[in-house]
């Protein structure tokens, strides 16, 4: 999918995408000029979806991180302040200490080390805010979840479980409390709706290394076209990534060498017992990260490239370590279906269609330029994705919220300022290199197995 002209024409303009190689001009904040509504009326904004939306980062969601989400940072510069507090402005359930769960952290670059050991699990901090929350999203959130409330607390073990209670917090549905139903909702209710929809579906068979999406695509258009009827305001829909294109499946090849240099397949179960060479085309994910450290995955004798002092041992990787090429497939056959009906519905509704698919492409090939640097999707030195290998950086955040601006603003003729990059483009998120030179190599990582990764366990997954 290409990037659609005017994301390309705003990107080039705004974020230094189009080739600026020294220091550039800082975007103007909101009072410089002043936002523009247009057809659109920002007067209360409500954002509805998933982990995208709500701010989640290395394996968890803190207020430190939060505040960069894109519907954020649409509130910001559409004049409304972030309140951290709960208490005026654009309110969101904000998640104190190191997180929950506790955020991932580089503990060593050699040995390279990521894990979030003796970190502080943070908790809300503004649970008793009388209203409903601006911020509705909610990390694992379903298509179903829009209007419906009965997968929102049905599992208490669910890793999705404390987000509803702490974020929907049995006030109803969440599309309802932005649309102003119950003595709880917002008030006045929302006047403009950000959905993102649909990555929870296809992130969980693949952190879980298969294809077995639960909503088909017939059923996921019925319930979103459905769910979104009530909604009469401005609209803003986020479509699907490829979620095969993040580092959670990028990182590791599936190739390695013999001892004399010859190139030689890593080693899968394609059904438990029966061991085979895996494809150019199969993905061996994040949550092998332990086995290879130790050599499983292997051929016996061959190179270990995650840690060569273990050759292989000749074990294969289990099914929940690889994606296979067709099971890929699948996947993005569903994520093109899903993103046929987010158009559909946002035709409907005259609505702003941001193309995240088609932005997370181009960075994962192309990459995104700010002020000099090139950023892209690789593990730990892209910058535009956390230590959890699927959500975004705060710098991710904020050229997600641009391509939002720059598709708002053509959608409904409002002049809304694009975001500075500038705070989120630190050293820890460049990609260290400018030019958009590609380093030698990506490191590989230890210490990186399913208990750094809460998500990948159960059938309810965070996206």
């Amino acid at each position: 999918m290409r990037l659609r002209p005017r994301i390309l024409l705003a990107a080039a303009a705004a974020l230094g995408l189009g080739g600026c190689t020294g220091p550039c001009q800082p975007i103007d904040s909101l009072s410089r000029p002043g936002a523009a509504s247009g057809r659109a009326d920002f007067t209360v904004i409500a954002a509805l979806g998933t982990s995208i939306s709500a701010g989640f980062t290395s394996g968890g969601l803190v207020d430190r991180h939060q505040v960069h989400a894109f519907p954020m940072v649409l509130a910001e510069q559409t004049g409304h302040a972030l309140a951290l507090d709960g208490s005026l402005g654009f309110t969101f359930s904000a998640i104190d200490h190191d997180g929950f769960p506790p955020l991932l952290e580089l503990k060593s670059l050699s040995p390279l080390v990521v894990d979030n050991d003796g970190r502080v699990a943070g908790n809300p901090t503004n649970l008793a805010q009388p209203r409903a929350f601006h911020n509705l999203a909610v990390p694992g959130f379903a298509v179903v979840d829009l209007a419906d409330t009965s997968f929102y607390y049905s599992d208490p073990a669910s890793p999705r479980y404390p987000f509803f209670n702490w974020i929907a917090r049995r006030h109803g549905s969440v599309l309802d409390q932005a649309l102003g139903n119950g003595p709880t909702a917002l008030a006045p209710p929302a006047t403009f709706f950000t959905v993102d929809v649909g990555s929870s579906e296809v992130l969980g068979p693949l952190t879980l290394g298969n294809d077995s999406v639960l909503v088909s695509p017939g059923a996921f258009h019925f319930v979103l076209q459905t769910s979104l009827a009530p909604i009469q305001t401005g609209l803003a829909i986020v479509n699907v990534p490829d979620v095969t294109s993040l580092p959670f499946a990028t990182t590791f090849p599936p190739f390695t060498r013999t001892t004399g240099g010859a190139p030689v397949a890593l080693i899968g179960e394609e059904t438990p017992g029966n061991p085979q060479p895996l494809s150019a085309g199969d993905f061996v994910l994040l949550t092998a990260a332990d086995s290879l450290a130790i050599g499983t995955g292997f051929p016996l004798g061959a190179v270990n490239y995650l840690n060569p002092s273990a050759p292989g041992n000749g074990r294969p990787l289990n099914q929940r370590q690889v994606l296979s090429a067709s099971e890929a497939v699948n996947l993005r056959a569903t994520i093109d279906q899903y993103n046929a009906a987010i158009a559909s519905v946002a035709a409907l509704h005259g609505a702003a269609l941001v193309d995240l698919h088609a932005l997370l492409a181009y960075a994962s090939t192309t990459g995104l330029r700010f002020q000099g640097t090139t950023y892209n999707t690789r593990y730990l030195v892209g910058g535009l994705i956390g230590l959890d290998g699927i959500h975004p950086t705060d710098l991710g955040q904020g050229f997600i919220s641009n391509a939002l601006i720059a598709e708002v603003n053509a959608t409904y003729g409002s002049r809304i300022p694009f975001a500075d990059l500038g705070a989120a483009a630190t050293a820890t998120a460049s990609h260290a290199r400018r030019g958009g030179r590609e380093d030698a190599a990506p490191p590989w990582v230890q210490g990186l197995g399913p208990a750094s990764f809460p998500w990948a366990r159960g059938s309810a997954v965070l996206p």
